[in-house]
């Protein structure tokens, strides 16, 4: 679980230009057509005012898209940091102009009418998604260079209409805009509408037709009721009656997501993967939902070939339980073998061209349409009777890498220092209105399915529904305190896919499901039943899922004054940047109030940032384990973090007073305020309507000022425990220098008892550092060298020759030999090994005879013991024919020896057989 090291910081907060982004400015120019829109399109936008999730913050790197009265503002938070904090060494906060003000951020301008609900930034960085309540926009992002040009009229943005008769007023309303994990360098955007319409768009900037009608439409509600590819499953016309059905009630979309993000580590099925939920709570899955042209990842490819042909193999065997199962893997083969087939296109990174990338062909084989697979079935008895249902989150289950390299000789590279295993069942998050988080289990796992070629003949058997195992619910809300429009969010975490944040109106969360993980995964790999039921009850009563508080927003202070049915808070992002660390930025009252946290970077990122930090001269807290707690988080500071008083917006609003003149009064009434009061009630209907104006501003500047006495009297508070925390810290201080030893000398100094406990660390440090010296000596001794290839071959001759000499006797053959042994082993060939060993030493005899070793003369001074048979004459030549020939003896007879064995085994075995 992070830890929270600072709210937001003082470059993000009012009156430092950073706060100028996100702040309301009127005198601004609009971003688009806003004004200029027909009458027509006013009035469908009041009529159709749809409650939708609020995602107008987006980032590119450091960089950040915010929506501020319908203006899309664009920002480096890393040079607003970076000048802020400039400005405060020189200390000429004061001296800056407005200018340099104005440069902190640029408005792109884009002919968007409609208020903006979403923003999404394309994986390659180029395409912003701009998305209202029933239109989508395509713009163009300008370079990051282009941001430091001093300039500040409006940037105009090349911008294109998604559907211009498609996502329209009268069509029913978006609600998710996705960037396909699988698509072509990150242009394919998918589309889903209340209405349970997905749409996949490939976008090419060189084609505009790319961006008026999807390559692929699918209407889940035929989806569903669809016997076969035959069947129509596209959606309706612009113009075609929309009658009731059941269905129209069921599948009211209101959130979707893929299953996973497109990395190499991810089961292979989740990237193409597409969830839907409900707003009662059904959700539902469409695999695989795949471009025209899409690129897998390393292991994806390599992982559905094994899936599928294990998947093949197993219905074989179940033929006749689990008949249903062999279409579905017949299908995928037929698939698989269609990419096969294809021949891959490379394209370049347009980043880095040195990587290519493998295209695919979209295969034909069984068909592009997939099959519709739910509602799944909640095993959560009363629990989830009802959801409202705001928002989904998937995390995506782990590839199972010892499968995937079970006849490889190359083992995978992983790293050891990984913060989990991760699971290999997904997890499904569904997140209600209320504030409630429930947390499933897909033990199951989501395949691809297809329809079949043709309706079946006869009706086949309804098959069971797919099952989600509900594992915890949490609570995040305080019920009490709910907005009438509340839509809480989901947001991915970039360290982690266990751990995500949610975004509400009362704040932000962060929740992290690393610590059972682990515990979890074991249970499910384990092949013993015995006791998992109470095992799993008490996984699940011991849950080690972590939650926390972020961010906590004020109501009364950021209540929003806008007057639609939008959420206030906006969905929180997080990113990590090298000046910026780990971020987290959100906003309330329509982007116009900043909030942001600056959490405590993980222990795995330490880890992987340790080979940066080799330089001696770098002194880096990274490497230090002390620095690290249990949760694995790095331990930086010690000081408890206090987000900064921010003054109410009531201090620097201008007064409505001033306006109502110009509001309230019509003209010919005006020219009575320059005349002498007269009793009249035109006078007195002026004079209530300014005290109903007054009466209000002035409760608000006193609510506020209350509000600054209590943040005093807080103040006053922290600092009296701050005031105790130095004493506690002082007196331990002194205890440590001041406190007497065994081995300390009366009447020493402060410094002399430091000193002496210095020197006693220093001692024990020599001797740990001299044990280790050993053992690591030691341990390098016992290291085994690896056997080089002429050991191998050794080890494999020794292991055929005692296949060869030794034999296991059977139990019933051991009265025969009458040969008894603890290892079951006898020796067959004993007596004839003896008779070989005892010629050899005949042989060696008679040669010490003939070459004469006791020759009574004395040996010279200087030779060696082994001249004596030269004392007798013997030449060397002599000596080397006949050691030949005793060698060719020995031969002779281990070839007889081999040859009678051979004999004996097949009359062993002719004898056998007559038995």
């Amino acid at each position: 679980m992070p830890k929270v090291l600072g709210y937001t910081p003082s470059w993000l907060s009012r009156p430092s230009p950073g706060f100028d982004i996100f702040a309301s400015c009127d005198n601004s120019p609009p971003s688009g057509p806003r004004n200029g829109a027909s009458p027509k399109a006013k009035s469908l936008s009041r009529e159709q005012n749809y409650l939708s999730p609020r995602r107008t913050i987006a980032h590119r790197g450091s960089e950040v898209f915010v929506v501020v009265e319908n203006q899309i503002r664009w920002s480096d938070l890393s040079i607003t940091k970076y000048d802020w904090e400039s400005l405060q060494r020189k200390g000429n906060e004061k001296a800056k102009s407005s200018s340099e003000i104005d440069q902190t951020y640029k408005i792109l301008r884009a002919p968007v009418s409609e208020q903006i609900t979403q923003l999404s930034v394309s994986p390659n960085g180029q395409l912003l998604a701009i998305s209202t309540s029933h239109t989508v926009h395509i713009a163009v992002l300008p370079d990051s260079s282009k941001f430091e040009e001093n300039t500040t009229s409006p940037i105009k943005v090349q911008t294109h209409t998604l559907g211009p008769t498609t996502h329209v007023l009268s069509q029913p309303p978006v609600v998710s805009v996705l960037w396909h994990p699988c698509g072509v360098n990150g242009t394919c955007l998918v589309t889903v509408s209340a209405e349970a319409v997905v749409r996949l768009w490939e976008l090419n900037r060189s084609n505009r037709w790319s961006f008026d009608s999807p390559t692929l439409a699918i209407d889940l509600r035929k989806l569903d009721n669809a016997k076969s590819q035959k069947d129509d499953v596209s959606p309706r016309g612009v113009n075609s009656g929309r009658g009731f059905t059941v269905d129209g009630v069921d599948m009211e979309i209101v959130s979707a997501c893929f299953g996973g993000t497109g990395s190499p580590d991810e089961s292979a099925w989740s990237g193409m993967t597409l969830w839907t939920v409900t707003a009662e709570g059904d959700i539902y899955a469409v695999c695989p939902l795949l471009p025209s042209k899409w690129q897998p990842t390393s292991t994806q490819l390599p992982s559905l070939s094994v899936e599928a042909i294990a998947g093949a193999t197993a219905s074989s065997q179940i033929l006749d339980l689990l008949g249903d199962d062999v279409p579905l893997n017949n299908d995928q083969i037929l698939w698989l073998s269609d990419i096969d087939a294809q021949v891959p296109m490379f394209a370049a990174r347009e980043e880095d061209i040195s990587i290519n990338n493998v295209i695919y062909n979209r295969p034909q084989r069984p068909g592009p349409t997939p099959k519709l697979q739910g509602p799944f079935q909640l095993a959560a008895g009363s629990l989830v009777d009802y959801l409202d249902v705001s928002d989904i989150h998937v995390i995506a289950s782990k590839i199972d890498t010892e499968e995937l390299m079970l006849n490889e000789d190359i083992e995978p590279e992983q790293d050891p220092q990984d913060e989990t295993d991760g699971l290999s069942a997904a997890v499904i998050c569904i997140l209600t209105t209320d504030g409630r988080v429930h947390l499933f289990l897909d033990l199951e796992g989501v395949e691809g399915q297809w329809l079949p070629a043709s309706a079946p003949e006869r009706a086949s058997s309804i098959p069971e529904a797919p099952e989600l195992v509900l594992f915890e619910a949490l609570d995040t809300m305080d019920p009490e305190a709910l907005s009438e429009h509340e839509w809480p969010t989901f947001s991915r975490d970039p360290f982690s896919r266990y751990s995500f944040f949610t975004t509400y109106s009362q704040g932000v969360f962060s929740f992290s499901l690393n610590p059972f993980v682990k515990r979890l995964e074991d249970e499910l790999q384990n092949p013993s039943t015995a006791g998992a039921h109470f095992r799993l009850n008490m996984l699940r009563e011991s849950s080690g899922i972590l939650r926390e508080r972020i961010l906590r927003f004020d109501p009364d202070r950021f209540a929003s004054s806008q007057t639609d049915s939008s959420p206030s808070a906006t969905a929180c992002i997080v990113l990590h940047d090298s000046d910026l660390g780990y971020f987290l930025l959100t906003s309330t009252n329509n982007n116009m109030y900043p909030h942001a946290a600056t959490l405590d970077l993980p222990k795995s990122l330490a880890i992987k940032l340790e080979p940066f930090f080799e330089d001696d001269d770098f002194d880096s807290p990274y490497l230090d384990p002390d620095f690290t707690d249990s949760d694995g988080n790095l331990g930086l500071t010690t000081h408890i973090a206090r987000s900064a008083y921010e003054p109410s917006s009531t201090f620097w609003n201008q007064s409505s007073i001033l306006n109502l003149t110009s509001q309230s009064l019509p003209s010919h009434r005006r020219r009575t305020l320059r005349d002498e009061i007269r009793l009249s009630p035109a006078t007195l209907d002026l004079m209530t309507s300014a005290h109903r104006i007054l009466s209000s501003e002035t409760h608000a500047i006193r609510t506020a000022a209350a509000a600054l006495f209590n943040r005093c009297e807080r103040m006053l508070q922290e600092l009296r425990t701050q005031i105790e925390r130095v004493r506690e810290i002082n007196q331990r201080a002194e205890q440590l220098t001041l406190g007497g030893g065994g081995d300390e000398v009366e009447g020493a100094t402060a410094g002399e008892k430091l000193g002496s406990r210095v020197q006693v660390c220093l001692a024990r440090q020599d001797r740990l550092a001299e044990r280790m010296g050993k053992l690591r000596r030691k341990a390098t001794k016992l290291e085994r060298r690896a056997l080089s290839e002429k050991e191998k071959e050794f080890a494999g001759e020794l292991k055929r020759l005692e296949r060869v000499v030794v034999v296991v006797v059977k139990p019933e053959e051991r009265e025969e030999t009458g040969f008894e042994d603890a290892d079951g082993k006898v020796q067959v060939w004993w007596r004839r090994y003896e008779d070989v060993a005892g010629l050899c030493r005949e042989l060696v005899g008679k040669a010490k005879e003939v070459g004469g070793d006791g020759g009574g003369g004395k040996k010279d001074e200087g030779e060696g013991e082994g001249e004596g048979v030269g004392g007798y004459g013997v030449s060397s030549a002599l000596r080397r024919r006949k050691v030949r020939e005793v060698m060719a003896m020995l031969e002779r007879e281990e070839a007889l020896v081999g040859a009678v064995m051979v004999r004996l085994e097949r009359l062993k075995g002719v004898a056998g057989g007559g038995v």
